[in-house]
């Protein structure tokens, strides 16, 4: 069977379709992906098993005159190349996993009878996986309490994929304690300020203490060059400064806890490692959903919530080092975690789809 995906924007979008992706792939099945051209969904994509095509859309909301004008257009140059791009491909299946990207590929497949499924990652949907929904033929949702925005005769409870790479221990490479901070694919400028004024601190403290910092591309530069300036020499070999973590499987492996955004990606991987967390969500994001993610997990035990507004360098480091110094604690917000991954959610979802292709 042939599959067509479309995943972009950011990791959160992506990190779902490449897990579906792979697992197809094992199953012997013909994939093709679409993406957008944006950096991150380069270096994400690069050296792909599978062949990857490309569409130049942007979003709409919150965007002036001229850009929302700027935008349409693309989008109607986007379903034209997608319209011929699928007559070309022939997919049985054509997956989604949200975002404006996926506007011109589902309508372009619906106007050709494709069998069609959509992926929402996040308990509080955007406007494009709204609509969206409307046209699809399956809804499949990650996180309850997300299914009431969705018509209740398309939504399947699946999970959100995750690589199976990250599930693969690795090798732990120091003999303490590991914090491991992460701002989402695109990284987080907050988290990246707040963390130069409380690393220093924290790896003071605790002597075996290992960090590993991912910054986002953008502000990698000079993130490390703050850190060489506030760090000594032996602090400076406990701490890890990447723009950008291919290996992620390596770097859960390295950690006892998390800081970080509350992205939808983030919360399925750690779910599925089993990793504690302190999130701070990005208080901009659509519908306020990472802040809904953070606090459904926070409920349960399996992480603590500090809003922006809140997240003081005291009132983090306060929790950071609170939580560093009881074991305990960390292991039973670990089993918390844990117990929000949904095994096989690649598999819920191609078998599923596939069967609605052969009832056709």
């Amino acid at each position: 069977m042939r599959w067509l995906i479309v995943a972009g924007g950011t990791g959160g979008h992506l990190f779902p379709g490449i897990a579906v992706a792979q697992e197809l792939m094992r199953m012997g099945r013909e994939v093709y992906f679409i993406s957008g051209i944006r950096k991150v969904e380069k270096v994400i994509l690069k050296d792909s098993p599978f062949k990857v095509y490309e569409l130049d859309v942007e979003g709409f909301l919150g965007r002036s005159v001229f850009n929302k004008g700027r935008a349409f257009l693309k989008m109607g140059k986007a379903v034209l190349k997608a319209y011929k791009l699928i007559k070309k491909l022939n997919p049985q299946v054509i997956f989604a996993t949200g975002g404006y990207i996926s506007f011109p590929v589902v309508l372009a497949g619906k106007c050709q009878g494709k069998v069609t499924g959509l992926h929402e990652q996040n308990i509080e949907p955007g406007l494009a996986n709204k609509v969206l929904s409307k046209l699809v033929d399956r809804v499949f949702v990650s996180i309850k309490g997300s299914e009431i925005h969705f018509p209740k005769e398309k939504v399947v409870f699946s999970g959100n994929p995750v690589r199976r790479e990250l599930l693969q221990k690795k090798q732990r490479e120091h003999p303490g304690k590991g914090l491991l901070i992460l701002g989402g694919s695109l990284g987080a400028k907050f988290i990246n300020e707040i963390s130069l004024k409380i690393i220093p601190e924290l790896l003071k403290d605790f002597q075996d203490l290992f960090v590993i910092h991912q910054t986002g591309l953008d502000d990698y530069e000079r993130i490390k060059e703050m850190y060489e300036k506030k760090l000594r020499k032996e602090q400076k070999e406990r701490l890890k400064v990447c723009p950008f973590i291919k290996d992620m499987s390596w770097a859960y492996s390295q950690a006892d806890l998390v800081l970080g955004r509350a992205g939808a990606t983030t919360l399925a991987e750690l779910f599925a490692i089993g990793l504690p967390a302190i999130f701070i969500p990005f208080p901009y994001a659509t519908n306020n959903h990472q802040e809904k993610n953070a606090r459904s997990v926070a409920e349960k035990g399996g992480a603590i919530l500090i809003k922006q507004s809140e997240a003081t360098p005291e009132r983090v480091l306060r929790e950071l080092k609170s939580l560093l110094s009881f074991p305990e604690k960390l292991k039973m917000m670990a089993q918390a975690m844990k117990s929000f991954f949904i095994k096989d959610s690649e598999k819920i979802i191609i078998n599923e789809l596939e069967r609605l292709v052969e009832n056709a």
